[in-house]
């Protein structure tokens, strides 16, 4: 508890253009009663109950309300799922589960201004020290679980839940072509742009977090007024700008430049940019590699860092 698991997951289900899941919210629904609720009437050992027969209903393709089939589903777990051995079974053998590992001192950050909705912290989230304390027990009894039920393991701390969403989507991309079970691995993305089905590269996870996070999402761009992978020419050569964004004359407004998330942005990346802008001559330059963003915006002097994204109101003006 306190990784980020929920945050993780709406991000990596845009990306993968697939349903979002927080466990303990079905099960919230599913019982009409909060977790706490659950705890203070039934006890730990009635909810884990309730919580195996959820996890069952989410992992089972046809269930009501999950979607049938050969389908994805990105489930957030609550912290103590894996500790009832039925769940971790099922978690090991039909899911990709991935344990999203934090230091304590990551953790107690988290959790210092959130502890009154979590029943297993108790009243010792109101202190630091005991925090700590409690927090230092229970990875105690569930790390080697979390370890043995894992097929991938992210130490995140220090990062953004952007970056760790799209390094994930990354690593499904990268394995899916190995993936005997294409029904637990998918290897494309639907792109909105494009409204087709894609390869999930590193690069495209960029992107689709660009367009639906970033610049849908942050900056309100309406979809309709971008593009992907659009083709130009520059001199003799033929290029595709990633992304382009267009005003309401259907105008170039942005050029967006993806690259890989590990992908250092530097002059290089910036004059590639500016080289495509010769062309298409716009008021905007955005580069981003999902983890860090640099947006310009052009001058009298040339082209000089915006310091915060402008929303697309804004950028018509």
């Amino acid at each position: 508890m306190g990784c980020g698991k929920s945050s993780v997951g709406k991000l990596l289900a845009s990306l993968l253009s697939c349903s979002f899941t927080d466990l303990d919210t079905y099960i919230e629904k599913r019982e009409g009663r909060t977790i706490p609720e659950i705890f203070a009437t039934d006890g730990e050992a009635l909810f884990r109950q309730i919580e195996r027969q959820a996890l069952y209903e989410a992992v089972s393709a046809g269930h009501p309300d999950f979607p049938g089939g050969e389908h994805l589903l990105v489930l957030s777990l609550g912290g103590g799922t894996l500790t009832t051995p039925e769940c971790a079974e099922l978690v090991k053998n039909r899911t990709f589960c991935i344990y999203l590992r934090a230091s304590a001192d990551t953790l107690v950050h988290n959790l210092e201004n959130d502890f009154e909705r979590r029943p297993m912290l108790g009243p010792s989230g109101a202190d630091t020290g005991k925090l700590r304390a409690r927090i230092g027990q229970l990875m105690e009894q569930r790390e080697k679980t979390y370890k043995d039920t894992a097929r991938y393991i992210m130490d995140i701390d220090g990062r953004t839940f952007n970056d760790v969403a799209s390094e994930i989507a990354a690593v499904l991309g990268n394995m899916a072509p190995q993936q005997k079970d294409a029904g637990r691995q998918r290897k494309t993305v639907m792109d909105p742009l494009r409204k087709k089905e894609v390869a999930l590269t590193p690069e495209e996870a960029v992107r689709q977090w660009c367009i639906r996070e970033l610049l849908h999402g942050r900056m309100k761009v309406p979809m309709h007024m971008m593009m992907s992978e659009t083709g130009f020419r520059l001199g003799s050569k033929q290029f595709r700008a990633d992304i382009l964004v267009y005003d309401r004359k259907a105008e170039p407004l942005a050029v967006v430049e993806c690259k890989r998330p590990e992908t250092n942005l530097d002059r290089d990346v910036l004059e590639q940019a500016v080289r495509y802008n010769m062309v298409l001559s716009v008021k905007y330059i955005i580069i981003t590699n999902g983890t860090s963003t640099i947006i310009f915006r052009k001058g009298p002097d040339g082209y000089r860092p915006e310091q915060s994204a402008p929303e697309y109101e804004e950028m018509l003006k």
